[in-house]
């Protein structure tokens, strides 16, 4: 099985150079593979797979997370959500989670194998990396939300629960995570 186990909802994750001692502490117990991300960055720009804290550049924040090795999968795809949310007051707190969103799709189906982490359209999901795939397929039509490597989030919840999950408690846990 896959998804939704013991690693749910969250990972360890460190802002470095300022956390590296926790990260450095943390890697020793949870050795494999952390996903590096530069804070200063978008478009999937200077993201990496890592499997040892030397090979994150320190003179850079850097935001790292354990890499979650056995992720849900939609026919063998990776994804990643987008939930879009809004915060007006912090005291007291008040968020708005709009109740649409998007699932994104890798372009290359999950191989969890040592040889595929270099394959960034295996296992990222972002927009402006898979769009230079040959393999990304875009939808054009408005009314169709489960074609593509972009699906609504509606489509994505309605698949998993005809797939068996509890779609409802997924999305109470992600409301939590946000919160």
């Amino acid at each position: 099985s896959s998804g939704i186990n013991a690693e749910w909802p969250l990972r360890p994750g460190f802002v470095l150079p300022s956390e590296v001692n926790d990260f450095y502490s943390t890697f020793q117990r949870e050795k494999g593979y952390w996903i590096a991300k530069p804070v200063a960055s978008s478009r999937g720009r200077g993201i990496s797979i890592i499997s040892h804290p030397n090979q994150v550049n320190l003179e850079e924040q850097t935001v790292v997370c354990k890499y979650i090795s056995n992720p849900l999968l939609v026919d063998g795809f990776k994804f990643d959500l987008r939930i879009y949310v809004m915060v007006t007051s912090f005291d007291p707190l008040r968020v708005y989670i709009f109740n649409e969103g998007l699932a994104r799709f890798s372009t290359v189906r999950y191989d969890g194998s040592q040889l595929s982490l270099d394959n960034m359209f295996m296992h990222l999901t972002n927009y402006s990396i898979n769009k230079k795939n040959q393999g990304y397929v875009k939808c054009s039509d408005p009314d169709i939300e489960d074609y593509g490597n972009k699906w609504s989030m509606s489509a994505l919840l309605r698949y998993l629960k005809n797939e068996g999950y509890d779609t409802t408690t997924m999305m109470m846990k992600v409301e939590d995570m946000i919160i």
